[in-house]
């Protein structure tokens, strides 16, 4: 039959997730960084209700990363930018 569901509303409490780790360099599938060295981003600003984001993707490895952008400033889209490109170096990978 179960519990009462009435009863369990507004008693019950959500537990906190567990914590995200980021692969290291180690963790990369064995000849993903000898066959993708050189990596071809696009690049596209999409809006959310109003509010921009960068949108990145790699074509030869589909890995995506979206940052909101507080304008749409040349400075402020080269900044965005190199924080992507600086993360595929931290990878081993080349843009």
């Amino acid at each position: 039959m179960g519990p009462n569901l009435g009863s369990l509303k507004g008693k019950t409490t959500r537990k906190t997730p567990g914590r995200v780790t980021i692969n290291t360099l180690d963790d990369l599938p064995d000849g993903m960084l000898e066959e993708h060295e050189n990596v071809t981003l696009t690049v596209n600003i999409m809006y959310i209700n109003k509010i921009p984001f960068i949108v990145t993707l790699s074509r030869a490895i589909h890995f995506g990363t979206i940052k909101m952008i507080k304008d749409e400033r040349k400075s402020t889209i080269i900044k965005s930018l190199e924080q992507v490109i600086n993360a595929y170096h931290w990878r081993g990978f080349k843009i």
